[in-house]
């Protein structure tokens, strides 16, 4: 094989991504030739277009953010003494990527941001089920934001909500507000849209609480926390937010129904494909539609730059400890591996070359998954793709030898 390639392994000059008529889903090509995937929009996708999807989004985002982690993620080796290698999970059926490095970034790495997310969702589950259940507990969620326009930068924005919500939490009105909710611990999610009137970040805050307040009651209290909150946000310099939009406070059944859907949106199995609730935009969603559109491409730098090395839930203190919760980095969880996952084959430098020049990482996947189930392993979907891009670059290198 290293006879077709030449000294140095090909640069992505020919870069594909992922673009959407709104109806379907197609592979866009420097020329403007759209591939279609056959993927529609209105309909849940597959797990290997799902899969797809995230890999070609990461090549996005790399694009992007040349400067990042992302960039070596799923593809950099952790052992460069060693190939790399497709690994099978039996139970589960899906195979992955090993001695490859992750980026752990939940913000601008869609594949990483599946796999942390999702084991951020079980730990949610796990917490509040204990909590009902062990302690007694009950749930409100909080929602937290303040006006804004597209004048405003999401840089400003969110460091003056990180100085309101310290007010919020840290002055004496706040707790005094808050041990009236019954609040003895809370995990807050920061989350971020863009729309017609710019950034849109704000706080969802699921409060651990040991009090059942009557209807009347919460809505009292949610008066006095908006006052208090409009309060915050102005001795943090933040655009003030009305009484009627700057907080919101659910019972116990909206906050366990946002539990058991959190995540799914920055899992990605849908937000490659459809915008964002009510006319908002995900940072995914910018992601994608920077394939088309320069403009996004800046804001999902801003947005990536902006949120780089933030975490996206924060636990009160003790409250991991007291749920029996392990405290994982994101980095830790996105580099997780399957215990019985079995090693298919090995993959050498000048393969993955040639499946990262032509983004086929995923595709490779999806191959080795089907002829291992078939029992055509070696001789089957796997094979025939890696001849087809060795026939592509062998046709490439005699093209450049041979300029028309």
């Amino acid at each position: 094989m290293t006879s077709f390639y030449g000294a140095t392994p090909p640069t992505a000059s020919t870069f594909q991504a992922l673009t959407t008529d709104g109806s379907h889903v197609y592979l866009l090509s420097n020329d403007g030739k759209k591939t279609p995937l056959g993927i529609s929009t209105k309909s849940q996708s597959s797990p290997e277009n799902i899969r797809l999807q995230r890999y070609l989004l990461q090549d996005q985002s790399c694009k992007l953010l040349p400067k990042e982690r992302v960039c070596n993620c799923l593809k950099k080796r952790i052992d460069k003494t060693k190939n790399r290698s497709v690994k099978y999970n039996e139970s589960r059926k899906k195979a992955h990527y090993a001695n490859v490095q992750r980026c752990g970034s939940v913000w601008s790495c869609p594949p990483c941001a599946a796999q942390i997310t999702e084991k951020r969702r079980l730990e949610l589950q796990a917490a509040t089920e204990r909590w009902t259940t062990v302690h007694s507990g009950s749930m409100l969620l909080l929602t937290l934001t303040n006006s804004h326009n597209a004048s405003h930068s999401l840089q400003m924005l969110k460091k003056g909500q990180k100085k309101a919500m310290a007010y919020f939490f840290g002055d004496r009105e706040g707790k005094r507000l808050l041990g009236l909710l019954g609040r003895k611990h809370h995990i807050t999610n920061y989350e971020v849209t863009y729309g017609d009137n710019g950034w849109h970040p704000h706080h969802h805050v699921l409060l651990f609480v040991d009090t059942q307040l009557s209807s009347t009651d919460r809505y009292k209290l949610r008066n006095q926390l908006a006052a208090h909150w409009i309060n915050c946000c102005r001795k943090a310099g933040l655009p003030l937010p009305t009484m009627q939009h700057g907080l919101d406070l659910r019972d116990g059944a909206y906050a366990a129904q946002y539990v058991s859907k959190w995540g799914i949106e920055h899992e990605m199995t849908k937000g490659h494909v459809k915008r964002g609730k009510q006319g908002g935009l995900t940072p995914f969603d910018l992601l994608r539609l920077s394939v088309d559109d320069p403009k996004y491409g800046k804001l999902f730098q801003e947005f990536a730059l902006a949120f780089k090395g933030s975490r996206q839930l924060v636990w009160s203190r003790g409250l991991k400890a007291l749920l029996l919760i392990d405290d994982k980095a994101d980095e830790d969880l996105a580099q997780e591996t399957e215990k019985d996952a079995i090693e298919l084959v090995q993959v050498t430098n000048i393969i993955f070359s040639l499946l990262s020049h032509y983004q086929k990482r995923a595709e490779y996947l999806t191959c080795l998954e089907s002829d291992y189930e078939s029992g055509v392993f070696g001789c089957g979907k796997s094979e025939k793709l890696l001849n087809s891009l060795l026939l592509k670059e062998i046709d490439r290198l005699q093209n450049l030898g041979h300029p028309s």
